[in-house]
């Protein structure tokens, strides 16, 4: 099998591009390009993505969601590889956690056509947040390089709790002060216990989920509730599952999140999904 290879250095595996080359040729796989994170706006890489090639990457989610917004809607196809702290996206495909153990069954590999999400045209594979969890990881950034990204993000999940913001918003046509609002790229399923997985990749769906909790203690229970796979039971939990929605603010700017990724933008937030729109490759569990 012929790849061309994307590499986040920085992603929770840590790997070395020699490293990687020396992984996929062990496989029989060949390497024929490669690229680093940062290099995604390569006039090289973009006219192999057009031509219609398999582009391995490795990184974490928004490494994978990157890479995805160049590749969705062309003849191209994602081969997501696990390297980042959490894996989400390599997790609701069925794959292992494990970059040798995905390479050494590419043979039995997979491809399937899967929907994607977007907010004001950018692309994200997972989900989307306002609120409490954007606003987390701006203050990580801050404060990761001194304390380190453990120790910030417990640090930074604290003082978002004290804080305890609820923003105005405008969520089509309906104003509601939130803490909380999660835009899902299909449906999760809330029944599960601890970081909940998705129910489906091809739903057509998004999956909006929005906190009416006024105080600490409320968001706290249902933050609780949920972790037991009982969010659909607590009343201050909104549950929705529109094609597209419109989310506006008084400000004049918003903090957002796509796939771990935090930006301030300028609302209003306009999110919809399209169908069946990213080629993926992928090695389900059942068959390492």
């Amino acid at each position: 099998m012929k790849v061309v290879l994307i590499h986040n250095s920085l992603s929770g595996q840590n790997m070395t591009l020699p490293q990687l080359k020396k992984m996929f040729r062990r496989h029989k796989v060949t390497v024929t390009d490669s690229f680093s994170a940062r290099q995604l706006n390569s006039a090289k890489l973009a006219a192999l993505v057009q031509r219609g090639v398999t582009v391995a990457v490795v990184g974490g989610d928004g490494t994978h969601s990157n890479v995805a917004e160049l590749i969705a809607g062309t003849k191209s196809t994602l081969l997501p590889l696990p390297g980042g702290t959490f894996n989400h996206f390599v997790r609701d495909l069925g794959m292992e956690s494990d970059i040798e153990a995905v390479l050494g069954h590419l043979d039995d590999a997979r491809k399937r056509m899967i929907d994607v999400a977007y907010v004001n045209g950018r692309l994200f594979l997972n989900n989307s947040n306002i609120g409490m969890y954007p606003f987390s990881l701006l203050e990580q950034k801050k404060t990761r390089r001194i304390v380190g990204k453990w120790l910030a993000a417990a640090w930074t999940a604290v003082i978002q709790m004290v804080e305890f913001r609820r923003h105005r918003l405008n969520i089509d046509g309906r104003n509601i002060r939130t803490p909380f609002v999660f835009v899902g790229n299909n449906e999760y399923d809330l029944q599960a216990i601890g970081l909940p997985p998705k129910t489906t990749l091809v739903g057509g769906k998004l999956f909006v989920v929005v906190s009416t909790s006024s105080t600490r203690f409320g968001f706290m229970k249902a933050v609780f509730m949920a972790a037991l796979g009982r969010a659909r039971q607590h009343d201050e939990l909104e549950i929705d599952q529109p094609s597209q929605l419109t989310i506006d603010s008084p400000h004049k700017k918003i903090a957002i999140s796509y796939d771990g990724e935090a930006v301030t933008t300028i609302p209003p937030l306009h999110y919809h999904i399209e169908p069946k729109h990213l080629r993926v490759m992928y090695v389900p569990k059942s068959d390492v």
